[in-house]
């Protein structure tokens, strides 16, 4: 299933802008960025969205302070856990090396290793959540749905992706209600 028009149409003019340059970007340092998350269950219930929730199969810091670099934007990076947030205006964006996660204990801050967008949608708590959409350019729009969290949103359905997702994150609970 391609999305790209609905992007176009779901998104801000602003933020349909700065997600195709992002795409741009992140071809020419040869790495490959995914819209996910909230934002592509979002799109599906047409509910607006100024938070945008990006995954990059390489470096998302360094890819964050090349898009923040010349704009009047706020970067703040978190380099141990491959993450970024770009501010600008009246939204935000957060950028994630695509990533593996494992949990020392229970409730604890999990080790990440650099993964694909397979394993890092895998690692997500809800079907309804571990969705991406590609913004590589030879396959932008492309819905990535490995867990079927489409059917499981059109049918109302809420479904952990793995048993211990409410052992290793107990806030997800709340995030299902």
């Amino acid at each position: 299933m391609n999305l790209a028009w609905q992007i176009e149409q779901y998104l801000s003019q602003q933020l349909a802008e700065l997600v195709r340059g992002i795409s741009k970007e992140a071809d020419k340092l040869e790495q490959r960025a995914y819209l996910v998350g909230g934002v592509v269950r979002d799109l599906f219930l047409g509910h607006s969205s100024f938070d945008l929730d990006l995954v990059i199969e390489g470096n998302a810091v360094k890819l964050a302070q090349q898009i923040a670099k010349g704009r009047q934007a706020k970067l703040v990076t978190h380099p141990r856990f491959g993450t970024a947030k770009i501010s600008h205006g009246n939204f935000t964006l957060d950028m994630a090396t695509a990533r593996g996660e494992t949990y020392a204990k229970p409730g604890a801050l999990p080790s990440v290793t650099p993964a694909t967008i397979n394993d890092d949608l895998s690692r997500r708590d809800f079907s309804i959540n571990a969705m991406a959409i590609s913004l590589v350019p030879n396959s932008y729009g492309e819905l990535l749905d490995p867990y079927q969290g489409k059917n499981d949103l059109e049918h109302h359905f809420i479904r952990i992706l793995h048993p211990k997702s409410f052992r290793d994150d107990a806030t997800r609970i709340l995030r299902a209600i």
